[in-house]
């Protein structure tokens, strides 16, 4: 479920930079004084901080779980372990 709500909040972010872009490119009309672009961008930049938070809720409470990569005691185990399994397939190889 966490897994879909940033998948959401991605979505919204892109739809939100789309609606910033065409508004900027569109001819301005007489009424219109430019706010659409700033309140867009302002949206996305909400949602960034909305999505952020969420993410560090989720590995606080242990929703989801970092790659290996954010937790190097564990990525130098696994390093270490296919380092052994693959020494250990040269040896028996050469002998």
């Amino acid at each position: 479920m966490p897994k879909i709500i940033i998948i959401v909040l991605m979505i919204a972010m892109i739809v939100s930079l789309g609606i910033g872009l065409y508004h900027l490119l569109k001819t301005p009309d007489d009424a219109d004084s430019g706010d659409k672009v700033v309140k867009a961008l302002t949206w996305r930049i909400g949602i960034w901080i909305v999505l952020f938070g969420f993410i560090f809720l989720s590995i606080k409470m242990g929703w989801i779980t970092p790659s290996n990569s954010i937790n190097p005691e564990r990525f130098n185990q696994e390093q270490q372990k296919r380092i052994d399994e693959s020494e250990g397939r040269f040896e028996s190889e050469n002998q």
